[in-house]
């Protein structure tokens, strides 16, 4: 083929599938055996870099890590673990939720507030738990593994806990009173010495942080609804401090009904954004008529029930700060109650695509209490038809478009050689017919590109 043919050759016979055919010939080339030895030690995977030394041997990380961090256990898999550990994670975070006060700033118990059943700590933590976030942070089930691990070394234990063990054994008051005090009074003797050694925390401070990033992790898992939270199969209507002296083993708190979808699992390890006034209640009118309920001021009596919907609090940062959205009853359509502003505001039925524009040739535009259907860019209201159909103008444009991208084609297969002639410089081993191989193909391709238009 001839110098002066070529071009028209290439001109006639659609030059940019060539372009297409050479670009994965060359990729294929960077790929093949002959530079093999310079990738073996590189893993392209897109996955989190997470540490499994700290774990045992027989329950490696890596085999926990999902692409999805909220899909949970596979079936395939031995997850019979899983069951107890969320049972003791949700009993010792619970304790942290209803017992606790601030470590950083009181010195003394008796003179703090204890209130993180209303709200994650204020000013949050400057930094999280450094070895909660490297396994919490990739997936549900690896931050499990390694609270699993990290609970058999705590002070009381979920299965010490005098109202665990009355679950357990089935005691009542009137048949075993008596064992019930003597194991009520080893779980206040643990009780005390875990307050004070934290073990296995190098002190209160530490188990403070640990136990609030846990909660953190734990809560945003709760709200993007990993399926293993949605029961935690054990009642968990306790403080988690051995037995109540005022509601004994059960506080028959209605947020704590574990046959509620994810119910047992906020109580455990979320705020009640709804009810931050109070500890505990058996029914929601309490919270409804509490001058702290988001929805209580700018809503009449009977109508100030608050909603705490999952769906709209999944942001991780939103979750630590407490900016939680919360639904009140708005008497005007197209208005939602917003706990951030204090007031009833508009509903984006644009974001949340409940409007019924059309996608591909529509854009939705957001009113006060509703939203109206606009041409995208490119289309045009065709009263005929009664729709919005393509301009006229717009297919000059695609035409412009379709060339800008056919030259960017050519230039991104042009460096694809630059790239293999830097490749077969840096290439100082393999046998004569590689090298051979390469060579010939370099060639093919300056010729292919050498007479592109």
């Amino acid at each position: 083929m001839t110098d002066s043919i070529m071009p028209t050759y290439f001109k006639n016979h659609m030059y940019k599938d060539i372009i297409y055919q050479y670009r994965f010939f060359s990729i294929l080339l960077l790929q093949s055996s002959c530079f093999a030895e310079q990738y073996n030690e590189v893993s392209f995977r897109d996955i989190r870099v997470v540490r499994d030394d700290t774990l045992e041997s027989n329950g490696s990380l890596n085999s926990l890590l999902t692409e999805n961090p909220f899909l949970g256990r596979n079936d395939e898999d031995d997850f019979t673990w899983l069951d107890d550990t969320t049972k003791d994670v949700a009993y010792y975070l619970r304790s942290h939720k209803f017992n606790e006060y601030d470590r950083r700033y009181e010195s003394k118990e008796e003179n703090a507030a204890k209130e993180y059943y209303s709200m994650f700590p204020r000013p949050p933590l400057k930094a999280l738990h450094w070895e909660v976030q490297q396994f919490c942070e990739p997936s549900f089930l690896s931050c499990m593994k390694y609270v699993k691990r990290k609970l058999k070394d705590i002070g009381l234990k979920r299965q010490d806990d005098t109202s665990i063990v009355i679950m357990e054994q089935n005691w009542t008051k009137a048949k075993n009173w008596e064992q019930i005090q003597e194991i009520d009074n080893e779980c206040r003797k643990m009780r005390e010495k875990d307050n004070k050694l934290a073990d296995p925390f190098q002190g209160p401070i530490e188990r403070f942080q640990w136990r609030t990033t846990t909660s953190y992790y734990l809560c945003w898992y709760t709200m993007n609804e990993v399926p293993d939270l949605k029961h935690i199969k054990e009642s968990c209507d306790n403080f988690a401090y051995c037995l109540d002296d005022k509601y004994g083993e059960k506080n028959r708190d209605y947020r704590a009904r574990d046959n509620v979808p994810f119910a047992c699992a906020t109580y455990s390890f979320c705020p009640d954004p709804c009810c931050s006034a109070v500890k505990h209640t058996i029914e929601p009118i309490i919270c409804d008529n509490n001058a702290r309920n988001p929805c209580y001021e700018t809503n009449p009596e009977g109508k100030r029930r608050c909603g705490f919907v999952r769906s709209e609090n999944r942001n991780f940062h939103d979750i630590i700060l407490n900016r939680w959205n919360v639904t009140c009853n708005c008497s005007q359509t197209g208005y939602r109650w917003s706990s951030r502003y204090g007031l009833c505001i508009d509903v984006d039925e644009c974001g949340g695509n409940a409007h019924s524009c059309d996608n591909n040739t529509e854009i939705c535009v957001n009113l006060p209490g509703s939203f109206e259907c606009a041409c995208r860019w490119g289309y045009a209201w065709n009263v005929d038809e009664n729709k919005c159909t393509e301009h006229n103008a717009l297919a000059v444009i695609k035409k412009e478009r379709k060339e800008q991208d056919e030259e960017k084609n050519r230039t991104v297969a042009k460096s694809l050689v630059k790239m293999i002639y830097a490749k077969l410089v840096a290439l100082k081993w393999g046998s004569s017919s590689c090298r051979k191989f390469v060579y010939t193909h370099l060639i093919i391709l300056d010729i292919v590109f050498l007479y592109l238009p």
